[in-house]
């Protein structure tokens, strides 16, 4: 079975689509995100996906990423909470929507081949950029079976 780089964050941004608490997608490294001058390029609450090492195994490849939900805290503080509280929520509804997935995805993805891996911890942060941002973060690997047969490789 493939799983490819570009089928799972086609997925992830569905998810960010569909929920009503995220306004903006997207992924790549962090500090495409958090440079001062980027608070005017997101509509915030924001789900980011940052790439993390892929890991090989006897007959697995797993995909790892860390999804992080961020949204603008006001200058008073206000909100702060609120936030946190919604940022560990969001990640929360994004391992529901994983776990619950079956079949195979309108974008090919057969889903009951597929393993989530999450991390053990949700990390929340408070104002930790520059643009005041808070919010939370979880670890998720997808493992799936992976048969390393020279047969199956696109070549003449």
């Amino acid at each position: 079975m493939k799983l490819t780089y570009n089928q799972i964050i086609k997925e992830l941004n569905n998810f960010a689509d569909a929920h009503l608490e995220i306004e903006t997608f997207g992924n790549g490294d962090l500090w495409e995100v958090v440079q001062h001058n980027q608070l005017g390029n997101f509509q915030y609450p924001l789900l980011w996906i940052v790439d993390k090492p892929a890991t090989v195994g006897s007959n697995v490849f797993t995909w790892n990423f860390q999804a992080i939900y961020i949204d603008i805290v006001r200058k008073d503080e206000s909100n702060e909470n609120d936030v946190k509280s919604d940022a560990v929520q969001v990640l929360i509804d994004l391992i529901a929507y994983l776990e619950q997935q079956s079949g195979t995805s309108a974008i090919g993805v057969n889903w009951n081949q597929v393993q989530l891996e999450r991390g053990g911890t949700v990390e929340m942060f408070s104002e930790r950029f520059e643009d005041d941002l808070s919010g939370a973060s979880i670890s998720l690997g997808l493992k799936i079976p992976q048969i390393y047969n020279e047969c199956v490789i696109p070549k003449t």
